[in-house]
């Protein structure tokens, strides 16, 4: 009985951990997709730099690869289709993880990587980059690229 009690308690607490990161996953992917973006067109070194990040962080590697992937996607196709409005929405999304100084420097770690994924950090991906740390409350001077 006292297995029962300690495996319903993890499954509670993995769930409240879930819940409580949920916007940090939807900032990351939403941020990801905007500097994946940033030239045109998304490269595998990008998409493989994503699935790098979801496997080693902690606050991501907690959910379903393919929900964080659908996110992306997601992201990815409101950018072809309207880039003005998915940009703003995207922006309003990383918004909601302004508050938390960690996730905001992650979130930026994250995208510093996709941009220098393919050995061509161009000017759009650090603008790009820029945009999302001035959104998060971070000095996009400070961010060292």
């Amino acid at each position: 009985m006292t297995d029962f009690f300690a495996h319903a308690r993890a499954a509670i607490a993995d769930r409240i951990e879930r819940f409580r990161n949920r916007d940090f996953l939807e900032a990351t992917m939403a941020a990801s997709a905007l500097v994946s973006m940033a030239d045109g067109k998304v490269k595998l070194t990008e998409a493989n730099v994503i699935d790098q990040a979801l496997d080693a962080v902690h606050e991501l590697n907690i959910y379903d690869p393919h929900d964080a992937v659908d996110l992306f996607r997601h992201h990815l196709d409101e950018l072809q289709t309207d880039e003005s409005a998915a940009r703003e929405e995207i922006l309003k999304i990383v918004r909601k993880v302004a508050g938390d100084e960690d996730e905001a420097h992650i979130l930026i770690k994250v995208c510093i990587a996709i941009g220098k994924s393919d050995e061509q950090f161009i000017e759009a991906e650090k603008m790009a980059i820029r945009e999302i740390a001035a959104v998060l409350g971070l000095d996009p001077a400070a961010i060292k690229m």
